[in-house]
Order: structure tokens, then C-alpha cells, then sequence
């Protein structure tokens, strides 16, 4: 399995038609392309040239494989390819509301009780797990309503 490095810059979300276009920014770095077309044919040469391999998967698995054409294969790349990492970042968190959708109090920008508490508000994809920063966050967000409603949590914990 081969992963590409995270995005450079932002992702391009725009969201005026009913078909919103997401651009991920994956193969923004020139060197993306190249490591995911040397590690695919290595694969693709253990799978058809490792002892016995060939015999059990058939010589097209999972689809043909454009072996002699640089230019197929980053075809066969940008087709196939699909993001390894958590998804993150769509709802990110700052105080600016042109770039961003949810202000400090994890209020969506314009509304008064929509909040976002889950891994949509990190501004940045992290090189890691983002399981501790969730919980973090969703600890945060609770604090966040309780403060909000203090009638409500007045004794509790």
C-alpha cells in the first residue's frame, strides 16, 4: 500500500451547486506521483514474479496494468487512487468566516445553536491517527454546551 504525502495548501470545497466539487488536493506534490508509480510496480512485480504469486491471482489482477507507459500508468493512478488518510478538515475551525466554518465556541459561522464537534473541524490533516484528537475534542464541545447552558448542568460533572 502506497500512500501519497498530505496535501500542500488547501482543499478547494466549493459548495453552490447541488453537486458540490471537493478537490483533495492529492498529487499536489510532483514527487506524489512518482513514488505511487514506482511502489505499484513493485507490487505488481511481486505479485506477477513472486514464487507462485502469478499462479494464484491471474495476470490482469485487479484490473490490466499498464506496465510499459509511464503515461498509462499515472492514468491508472489518478483513476484508482483514493486517500488513505481519516477524513478531517472539511468544517475547519478558525475565526476567520471567509475561509473557515466554525468560530472558537464550535459554532458554525452565522448560526446561533449549529455546532460542529467531530474531526470535520481540524484545520490541518495530521501525519497520525486522529482517534485522542477526536475525544478532545468531543471533551471540548461538552465542556462548550454546558458552559452555553448552566441551568441545565448546575451539580453535574
Amino acid at each position: 500500500m502506497h500512500f501519497p504525502v498530505p496535501p500542500e495548501g488547501d482543499w478547494l470545497t466549493i459548495i453552490a451547486d447541488l453537486q458540490p466539487y471537493v478537490n483533495l488536493n492529492d498529487f499536489s506534490n510532483e514527487l506524489d506521483i512518482l513514488a505511487l508509480k514506482d511502489g505499484v510496480r513493485f507490487i505488481d512485480d511481486i505479485l506477477m514474479n513472486g514464487e507462485g504469486m502469478k499462479y494464484i491471482i491471474g495476470e490482469d489482477y485487479p484490473w490490466p496494468m499498464p506496465r510499459d507507459s509511464d503515461e498509462e500508468m499515472d492514468r491508472v493512478i489518478l483513476d484508482r487512487s483514493q486517500t488513505g488518510f481519516h477524513p478531517c478538515g472539511t468544517t475547519r475551525l478558525s475565526q476567520d468566516i471567509q475561509q473557515d466554518v466554525v468560530d472558537p465556541e464550535l459554532r458554525v459561522h452565522g448560526t446561533k445553536n449549529l455546532r460542529m464537534i467531530n474531526a470535520s473541524i481540524i484545520p490541518v490533516i495530521p501525519d497520525c491517527r486522529i482517534q485522542n484528537a477526536v475525544y478532545m475534542i468531543g471533551e471540548k464541545g461538552a465542556d462548550i454546551i454546558k458552559d452555553a447552558h448552566p441551568s441545565l448542568y448546575k451539580g453535574r460533572k
